[in-house]
């Protein structure tokens, strides 16, 4: 597991919410396995869902990011 966040990905992006909310997703999405079945990968729902931002394809539970 990468504990460092890719800079990289806040190109174009000026407000430090936003800047904060894109890395911590890209790093959720190359890091994160599922804490409830052990998956090794979650993956993506599309932009502006209402409700979560991740989701496991083993067990389909649902997860939300929150970044400050």
């Amino acid at each position: 597991m990468n504990l460092q966040l890719d800079i990289s990905v806040t190109a174009g992006y000026r407000s430090p919410s936003q800047i904060a909310r894109v890395m911590t997703e890209d790093w959720v999405y190359r890091n994160m396995y599922c804490p409830r079945c052990g998956h090794e990968r979650i993956r993506r729902f599309e932009n502006n869902q209402p409700v979560a931002d991740f989701f496991c394809p083993e067990c389909c539970n649902e997860y939300e990011l929150k970044s400050k």
